[in-house]
């Protein structure tokens, strides 16, 4: 039986996000876990089973884009090398998911580029991602090229492999 999502995670603001209906900001991976069992895997049966094996290395964060403070949009970003680019800093996207009902009002747009900025202060080279077949538009508006053809990811589906640089 699917555990019940708490929708309502509430956010106390830091005084210059007061007064801001919506505003990025780094939060703890558990903040992560609703959206990504509502938005990115259904097939899972609690909050429990969302966590990522990377979601705490010292090198990850997590971002989240909040309305009226609640969270609609998540990111986790960690460094991790992908053989196919031969950037020496490499951060990867994972788990980005943005609630439906805010879906095309720019909180996805907010949290990459509040991403980007952090990844800047890493001196990251280089973002890449496995995107859903579903968001390559998406990311393709985000500056993200792709490489390489389709594959499958078992139960999630059609991904395409894209990247973005960060800095030359």
């Amino acid at each position: 039986m699917k555990e019940e999502l708490n929708t309502n995670i509430q956010h106390t603001p830091t005084p210059s996000q007061e007064g801001k209906a919506t505003h990025e900001a780094f939060i703890s991976s558990k903040q992560t876990y609703p959206l990504r069992l509502a938005v990115l895997w259904q097939h899972k049966n609690s909050l429990n089973e969302c966590g990522l094996e990377i979601d705490d290395l010292e090198s990850t964060f997590h971002v989240g884009v909040y309305k009226n403070k609640e969270i609609v949009a998540v990111g986790t970003f960690l460094q991790q090398q992908n053989e196919k680019f031969e950037a020496t800093n490499q951060y990867r996207l994972r788990a980005m998911a943005t609630s439906p009902k805010v879906r095309g009002k720019n909180f996805g747009k907010l949290l990459i580029e509040f991403a980007i900025e952090e990844l800047k202060n890493r001196k990251a080279d280089l973002l890449w991602c496995d995107a859903r077949k579903v968001a390559l538009g998406f990311y393709e508006k985000m500056g993200f090229k792709i490489k390489g053809d389709f594959y499958e990811i078992p139960i999630i589906g059609s991904h395409k492999l894209m990247y973005k640089v960060i800095r030359d």
